[in-house]
């Protein structure tokens, strides 16, 4: 079948459920814009000018992601968002299982990648912060826009109900 080229005017469409290559789990990514073309083979969405896009991810999904990381040995993810702060809590087994709870923000990096900064780690009563960020390190970013089926630019993150909201545009095709 040959790649079908349609026109839009104003639009809105929503995406549930998006497993990027890296793993991650995009609960909902929701577009708008004002006029473009639709292409079949392969699918894009080709704009004729800039849109917005508002992504969200789960702390569910965000703790999965973890879970198959599984970043320095660790398992048994847990997720909370709220407040601006992502705090995650994990164990380590090293002999007995060792309880760690660390306190993260999250920053955008040149408008298109989601990165994972750890503001404290507690490991049964000792900081630990530098040993936990170096395994986040090896997972940064969690999200990259050129895994994105449109051309997008980061523009805030908020961490909150459980949940990490993206805000950015959405690029015109040149």
């Amino acid at each position: 079948m040959p790649n079908q080229h349609v026109e839009v005017g104003p639009f809105a469409f929503s995406i549930r459920d998006i497993l990027l290559p890296m793993g991650l789990n995009v609960g909902s990514v929701e577009v708008q814009g004002f006029g473009g073309t639709l292409d079949s083979k392969p699918f894009a969405l080709k704009l004729v000018q800039p849109g917005t896009m508002v992504a969200n991810v789960d702390e569910e999904d965000l703790a999965a992601f973890l879970e198959k990381q599984a970043p320095g040995g660790l398992h048994e993810f847990s997720v909370s968002a709220a407040d601006g702060k992502l705090t995650v809590r994990a164990k380590k087994t090293v002999i007995v299982d060792l309880k760690i709870a660390a306190v993260a923000t999250l920053r955008i990096v040149e408008g298109r990648q989601l990165w994972i900064d750890v503001e404290s780690v507690d490991v049964m009563g000792a900081g630990a912060k530098n040993l936990v960020q170096g395994q986040i390190d090896k997972i940064n970013p969690v999200l990259d826009t050129k895994d994105l089926p449109v051309v997008a630019h980061l523009e805030s993150v908020e961490i909150i109900d459980r949940k990490v909201v993206l805000r950015g545009t959405v690029e015109p095709h040149p």
